[in-house]
This record gives C-alpha cells, sequence and structure tokens, in this order.
C-alpha cells in the first residue's frame, strides 16, 4: 500500500525542531533533567546546526516539555507497556512534544491534530512500526487526559461498549485501518 506523502507545514517543521533538541537532549543524558533541557535551549537559539533558527513555535514546545517534563514522562511511561526507557529515543522525543501539545496547548491544537502531526513526523524519521507504537500510546493518553477520572469505565467495559455499536463490517474495517498502523 502506498502512503501520501505528508506536506510538512511551518508549524509540522516546528514540531520536528522541537523533537529535535528534545532527543539531542535525551542523547547527551540529559533527557530527564528539565534544566539541562532549558540550558540546551538557550544553547540552541544561539548556536544551532539548521540554516535556519529555531522557530517561536519550537522554542515554545521545548519550554513546555521542560516545564511539563515529569507529567509527560509519567503519561507516556504509563501507557507504554515497554516502559518509557525502552522507547526508541527519536519516538520519546515525538511523543514528549506531543503529549505536551495535548495536555497545555489544546485549546490551539486539538489532541488529534497532535496525534496526526506526531504520526507524520515518527513515519519520516523512525521505523515504520514506529507509527503504530507512537500513535497507540498517544491515543490512550489522549483518551486518559479527556475522561475525568471519575467517569471512567473500565478497559473491558469500553471495549464491549464499542462492540455492541459497531456493525460487523464496520469492525472489519477498523480492523483494517488499524493494521495499516
Amino acid at each position: 500500500m502506498s502512503h501520501k506523502k505528508h506536506q510538512f507545514t511551518s508549524r509540522t517543521k516546528a514540531r520536528k525542531r522541537a523533537a529535535d533538541v528534545v532527543y539531542e537532549a535525551d542523547q547527551r543524558g540529559m533527557g530527564r533533567n528539565a534544566t539541562a533541557l532549558r540550558d540546551l535551549l538557550r544553547e540552541r537559539k544561539v548556536i544551532t546546526a539548521a540554516l535556519t533558527p529555531l522557530p517561536d513555535y519550537s522554542i515554545q514546545i521545548i519550554e513546555g516539555v521542560a516545564d511539563e517534563l515529569y507529567r509527560i514522562d509519567r503519561l507516556i511511561d504509563s501507557h507504554a507497556r515497554t516502559g518509557l526507557d525502552r522507547i526508541p529515543a527519536v519516538d520519546r522525543a515525538v511523543l514528549r512534544v506531543a503529549v505536551w501539545e495535548m495536555l497545555s496547548n489544546s485549546e490551539d491544537v486539538p489532541p488529534v491534530i497532535a496525534i496526526d502531526e506526531a504520526i507524520s513526523i515518527v513515519k519520516s524519521i523512525s521505523t515504520e512500526e514506529s507509527a503504530g507504537f507512537v500513535n497507540a500510546i498517544l491515543d490512550a493518553i489522549r483518551r486518559d487526559i479527556e475522561s475525568p477520572s471519575w467517569s471512567r469505565q473500565s478497559v473491558q467495559e469500553s471495549e464491549e461498549a464499542i462492540d455492541d455499536e459497531l456493525s460487523a463490517d464496520e469492525m472489519n474495517e477498523l480492523d483494517d485501518l488499524l493494521d495499516e498502523y
């Protein structure tokens, strides 16, 4: 199956640049240190390997990730079956960017858009399998963020409700879509 090439908008490019800095911090052993991430951002504002300076939105994302790093990592870790440390660093950087957008910028960027953008970025810089993995984690986080804890159903009850509402054809169609990821 051929995938239509995603055209990167200036916002998508800003997200990718932010993920690059978050990834760089992780590779330098500073990935879990918000202060070190802020220090690297200050450095990247002055010295960057790219031909252009960091876009304002990239800076906003990196500052936001640094401010919310513990919460973001906790959410990713709780929804990744492998655990945060076993997620490839490039995927982890993209996840951090997308989770920040869902947590702190959802009025400007709806969560489904943040997920779609993260998948597009991961498809361009990581493995094909990573797209499905990132999608699953982000969608679980999105559901967690959007559902108040007092009104959550158990996973089994939710799946049964979905099964009851969808016809066999609709279920097959959903299964085919999931297989693509």
